[in-house]
């Protein structure tokens, strides 16, 4: 397969991104193996790491391949699927899940927190917040992946207003208006009942379950910067983790897949 002829920085991702795609259909990388190094990447197709690395990052959004460090990029399946997908590696891999989507903020209040909300977030009750609502909904589809209840410190409130501009996450406003990076994000996994008005939103029944994923972004010295709380019909989002073997025999987990 001959090498894409590189033009421009958005080109030449383009085309890398379709140079492997047709490999990988085409079976030259079939499911399980590994493609090339970047450095051998980077020799065949004559354009940068950058570039290669932008290259598989558009291929791990589209659920084709996964990442793993120290390992190198193994292909999942030979077409991408028709829904949202990505791997979720580490921290960064977050901002990866606003490609291709589009988001709206439906509101947002100025919130004293009460007892109850103020230990589920992990913040002091009397504390004041913000709290948003927004809908994200995937490139050339018409009903919402996902609506989410943002929460930030009211001095966050900000990064709020620029995650609707921008379209990016609200914790990657929140590190540019701070100057503070999220360095740790935990997560919970579990079921929601969509309610009237979850419902309307998500243009899904009413009663019906919902992925519902909640996340906390701490910086440095566990300081929080922001809680989100997340609902997915279940016909258009799911996620998957794999669990593998490390040194020494344990168990561990590698690669998340939102799909």
């Amino acid at each position: 397969m001959p090498a894409p002829n590189p033009t421009t920085y958005t080109g030449k991702r383009n085309l890398v991104c379709a140079h492997l795609a047709q490999g990988i259909e085409c079976g030259r990388w079939p499911v399980g193996a590994l493609l090339p190094a970047e450095t051998a990447l980077c020799k065949e197709l004559q354009v940068s790491r950058h570039t290669v690395r932008a290259a598989l990052a558009e291929l791990q959004s589209a659920g084709l391949v996964t990442s793993h460090q120290g390992v190198g990029t193994r292909v999942l399946r030979r077409r991408p699927e028709q829904t949202p997908s990505h791997s979720l590696q580490d921290i960064s891999d977050l901002a990866l899940y606003a490609r291709n989507t589009t988001v709206r903020i439906l509101d947002v209040k100025e919130v004293v927190l009460d007892g109850p909300t103020a230990e589920w977030i992990g913040a002091g009750a009397g504390e004041a917040w913000c709290q948003a609502r927004t809908l994200r909904t995937a490139a050339e589809q018409d009903a919402p992946i996902v609506l989410s209840s943002v929460w930030v410190p009211q001095a966050s409130r900000p990064a709020i207003e620029a995650s609707g501009r921008s379209g990016l996450p609200v914790f990657i406003e929140v590190q540019r208006l701070h100057s503070r990076m999220v360095s740790e994000v935990r997560q919970v996994i579990g079921i929601a009942i969509a309610t009237r008005e979850q419902s309307t939103l998500l243009r899904c029944k009413p009663r019906e379950p919902l992925l519902s994923i909640q996340r906390w972004y701490y910086g440095q010295q566990r300081a929080l910067l922001e809680v989100t709380d997340s609902l997915h019909p279940q016909d258009r989002f799911q996620y998957a983790v794999t669990l593998r073997h490390a040194s020494g025999g344990s168990i561990t987990q590698s690669s998340p897949q939102q799909k």
